[in-house]
């Protein structure tokens, strides 16, 4: 790389990349025809020119809408699980554990990105209506079979499982759509954050409307109302989104040449050890309140408040990534996340826990919405988007899977919530640390610190 020709058996050539307006990277044996472009691409060196934008028109941005309704009935969801986890420790499950329940939601939360692995590559390989529909389904009849369901294992299988299964198989393929539309835009970064944006308005909407629909109808009722909800949602995507690559001959499913990529395999330990508790406080906010006497008509609002300020943080720090790029946007809100989840105990009133679900939610609301362009970024061609997301999600799901019922079990065992604080702070901090320095890695492979 920098200082030192590479050897000529292993000569180097640029490439335009369509995935980065920062550097174009660099591959053995270039050829045009994307196909050529593997798994084993080593990216790399300075482009001496600026590429130009590309914009991609009403399609590219209806494709962000069907984006967006996607995201909000995954991590829309996902987010929301903290009624569900009061729901299920005081009425329908209540001789379960706290940790007995967590591992609904953490299955459910771990499902949405571990499928990726291979929603993802289907997807580069020309299959994304089928995906749609399949998820949706699944998803439709997960939350179904959960309005009937009143023993522990009923409830798992549906709203952990199936659920988890039907958000796994669309969400990757709704993600990866973006780089094909608008890996040429300057508003690539922005619609990230936006298709981010997703979840935090679903986030904010549905703690509502459960809070008012399980009262009045009964959870049955409810779950059937969110179970048509989702239908629609998926409808929506199903006929907005699109794709302008050709499919890719080669399907690649669980692709460990992605790691090749140092830099890339740095980013995914960070990210995998931030996984772990970036969204404690969302997940067990509404039981910290209620621990703290604030009442359960308000404390059932803490995941609203939260995803409702962290529009704020999904939007504003990716229109800055247009000059400073998402992997230096993903680590600063990475430290401040850990950071701010260090103090989390300190917040004893009312007012106070408010407030600090507020600060929390724009700090990990900016981490939310730069992961998935930071990891997209390492892709070398388009056509592999849905690979790199795919990898990237398929890595992270199994630390997604075993965050919550950790931090639920320092919760069962030490009620003052501190040993969970301080051990999601430090998860926090460690992988902002490593994500520090991926982004150094592919600063010096790139040329540029804007990353």
């Amino acid at each position: 790389m920098k200082g030192a020709d590479p050897p000529h058996h292993l000569a180097l050539t640029p490439v335009q990349s369509h995935l980065s307006v920062e550097a174009a990277p660099y591959v053995r044996n270039p050829t045009p025809d994307p196909e050529a472009l593997d798994e084993k691409i080593l990216p790399c060196v300075s482009a001496q020119s600026k590429p130009e934008f590309v914009e991609p028109g009403w399609k590219g941005w209806l494709n962000v809408a069907g984006s967006v309704a996607i995201n909000m009935i995954c991590y829309g969801m996902t987010q929301s699980f903290g009624v569900f986890q009061q729901y299920y420790e005081t009425e329908l499950l209540a001789d379960e554990s706290a940790m007995a329940i967590s591992w609904i939601g953490a299955i459910n939360a771990a499902l949405c990105p571990m499928l990726g692995c291979i929603s993802g590559p289907l997807f580069d390989a020309g299959y994304l209506r089928h995906l749609t529909f399949a998820g949706g389904a699944l998803y439709v009849l997960g939350l179904t079979m959960a309005s009937i369901s009143r023993e522990y294992y009923q409830v798992l299988l549906a709203h952990g499982i199936c659920v988890g299964i039907g958000m796994g198989t669309m969400f990757s393929p709704s993600v990866a759509t973006l780089s094909h539309h608008f890996a040429r835009s300057r508003h690539r970064n922005l619609v990230f954050g936006l298709q981010a944006c997703g979840s935090a308005v679903a986030g904010i909407y549905l703690p509502i409307m459960l809070n008012y629909l399980i009262p009045a109808i009964g959870f049955g009722w409810s779950m059937r109302v969110l179970a048509l909800m989702v239908l629609v949602f998926t409808t929506i995507g199903f006929f907005a989104l699109s794709t302008t690559e050709p499919p890719r001959k080669k399907l690649a499913l669980l692709s460990p040449a992605v790691y090749a990529n140092p830099a890339y395999s740095v980013y995914l330990v960070g990210a995998c050890l931030c996984a772990l508790s970036v969204y404690a406080p969302f997940t067990f906010g509404v039981t910290y309140a209620t621990s703290r006497g604030v009442p359960l008509e308000i404390a059932n609002y803490a995941p609203a408040i939260s995803n409702g300020v962290s529009l704020l943080g999904r939007t504003l720090p990716l229109i800055l990534a247009r000059r400073t790029g998402p992997i230096n946007v993903l680590m600063t809100f990475a430290l401040a996340s850990g950071a701010a989840q260090l103090f989390w105990t300190l917040a004893r009133s009312t007012p106070a826990i408010l407030i600090y679900l507020g600060v929390y939610g724009v700090a990990s609301g900016g981490y939310g919405a730069s992961l998935n362009p930071g990891a997209a970024s390492f892709a070398p061609h388009v056509n592999q988007a849905g690979l790199y997301l795919g990898m990237c999600f398929f890595t992270t799901s199994w630390f997604w899977l075993a965050g919550a019922p950790a931090i639920a079990a320092l919760i069962d065992k030490y009620p003052t919530y501190l040993p969970a604080s301080l051990f999601g702070g430090c998860m926090l901090l460690v992988g902002g640390a490593f994500i520090v320095l991926s982004r150094f890695m592919k600063a010096k492979q790139v040329g540029s610190p804007w990353v």
